[in-house]
């Protein structure tokens, strides 16, 4: 039975709430109700009919007609049709408290009637992504509900409506197909991208991002931008003169430009080795072993031996896959010196690796040249390089992600297809956030130098 969760956990002899019964007769409408619930703490329940009875969500802070604002909605059990019209005290118990209607009306789906409505909205709670339109006093127009990390978290937002230019427009087109193959949809890149918010925001914060946009998914048409003239009011960007012109760069701080990058069609993220306030001076410097034709065993042998001469010269240093074919070495730097001195240091280890390892790695820059040797690019730590942030999603086959590792993984047995958007929250929780030592203090370059 449907209302079995909300029959169990409370007491309908001693408690005034509406019986544990389903709506009978179908209606012409689907009605919706949003009540102010003075509980242990005040929160908002957001009810909408479907199946005969209201789907709820506990929603912490009141709802806003504000699309920049985003609210956090728990979905907790079906409540009976009935409840739509409830108000009054609970007693002591589950949920006890003043309940008061704070909006109440009708919805629909796309305009469509009662019955597509519905079929709508359930589909929409399986994949975990819904739209519907309000029609009540205090809330009208389209909301959107977007299931975040865990099956009961949602955010609930409202849709920006006329006028707006598009490109400024939040969380669009969420079941749009990015991964023709593995029917990975943009609402699931954007569902990624808000759980891993707290591990990814870190290594963007501050740093002017390079927007490499895919509006139609991987397989479709893609560009590069870095002016980003028109945004929301919410939005933060950095000037940079340029070829005698001002670019605005996107600085993503915070979990609304994070998804808003990632509305524009930003499936993977390109952030500056440097912050804005040390522009000049990186956080760190990055060696990308890049495979090209060479066997992906090769990468490994090669990371490895770059991690045994860090180490004997006593400096720190931590893998991530590229998401792509490749592996990054990052080497903290603490915004301490120049890029000149970052690429410098980090030509010296390329050229002391390659010495050791000539039959399979290179330092030729020239595609062409290369063969099939591992390309060792010291070339990236420049000011206005960008290379994929730990924890960001490629437009690669599988969905895969730049991944932090452990050494130990560094290994025979490592593939970078193993590290996608389904499985590296969980890892994340397990491990925590490899990469962050990787913003630490940094290591002191003179002494690197001196013992190298």
């Amino acid at each position: 039975m449907k209302l079995s969760k909300y029959k169990s956990k409370r007491n309908l002899k001693v408690s005034k709430e509406p019986k544990a019964v389903l709506k009978k007769k179908k209606g012409g409408v689907l009605a919706f109700v949003i009540q102010e619930h003075h509980a242990r703490s005040l929160h908002y329940d957001l009810r909408l009919e479907a199946e005969g009875v209201l789907k709820s969500w506990a929603v912490p802070k009141e709802p806003s007609m504000d699309a920049s604002v985003k609210r956090l909605a728990i979905q907790v059990e079906d409540h009976p049709y009935s409840y739509k019209d409830f108000k009054g005290v609970i007693p002591s118990g589950y949920g006890a408290g003043k309940v008061y209607i704070w909006d109440k009306g009708t919805y629909d789906v796309e305009g469509l009637d009662a019955e597509e409505s519905e079929k709508k909205i359930l589909a929409g709670l399986k994949k975990g992504s819904l739209h519907f339109t309000l029609y009540g006093k205090k809330l009208k127009g389209i909301f959107h509900l977007i299931r975040l990390k865990s099956k009961n978290q949602w955010l609930l937002m409202k849709k920006k409506e006329g006028g707006e230019n598009k490109s400024a427009s939040f969380l669009t087109n969420l079941e749009k197909i990015y991964w023709p193959k593995e029917k990975i949809t943009k609402g699931d890149l954007l569902r990624y991208y808000s759980s891993v918010a707290r591990y990814i925001l870190p290594h963007l914060k501050d740093r002017p991002e390079s927007l490499r946009r895919y509006p139609e998914g991987i397989k479709g048409i893609t560009f590069f931008q870095k002016n980003l003239a028109d945004h929301p009011a919410f939005i933060k960007t950095y000037p940079m003169k340029s070829g005698g012109k001002t670019v605005n760069y996107l600085l993503i701080d915070n979990e609304e430009s994070l998804l808003y990058a990632a509305n524009l069609g930003c499936i993977e993220l390109h952030p500056f080795f440097s912050r804005v306030k040390s522009l000049n001076k990186p956080d760190y410097i990055i060696l990308d072993l890049d495979p090209k034709k060479a066997p992906f065993s090769n990468v490994v042998e090669i990371a490895k031996e770059i991690h045994k001469l860090l180490e004997a010269i006593k400096v720190p240093s931590y893998p991530k896959t590229s998401g792509g074919t490749g592996l990054h070495i990052a080497i903290p730097l603490g915004a301490k010196y120049s890029y000149e001195e970052a690429k410098r240091f980090a030509e010296l280890i390329a050229m002391k690796v390659h010495e050791k390892l000539p039959k399979i790695s290179t330092l030729e820059r020239s595609i062409a040249k290369r063969g099939k040797k591992v390309y060792i690019d010291y070339h990236q730590n420049n000011l206005g390089q960008t290379i994929a942030a730990p924890y960001s999603v490629r437009a690669r086959p599988y969905a895969t992600v730049s991944t932090p590792l452990l050494w130990k993984e560094v290994n025979g047995k490592l593939k970078i297809q193993n590290y996608t958007i389904k499985n590296v929250l969980a890892r994340l929780k397990k491990l925590g956030d490899l990469y962050a030592k990787v913003l630490g203090k940094g290591i002191d370059l003179k002494k690197a130098l001196k013992r190298l």
